[in-house]
């Protein structure tokens, strides 16, 4: 399962965003089209897209 990251876009911290239960590109575009809208630690409140999330796994 991949772990996959956000970098915020405003400050440049990096939180977990998502895990995917699969390696399916399908998957990811359907998990960031549902809730493109994430937090990081400091407030800052981004819209992401797939392309934004870096695997870490």
């Amino acid at each position: 399962m991949p772990r996959l990251m956000l970098k915020c876009k405003t400050c440049g911290e990096v939180f977990p965003g998502l895990y995917v239960p699969d390696e399916n590109a399908g998957s990811l575009q359907s998990a960031m089209s549902a809730d493109p809208f994430h937090t990081c630690s400091r407030g800052h409140r981004n819209e992401y897209a797939a392309e934004d999330c870096m695997d870490w796994s």
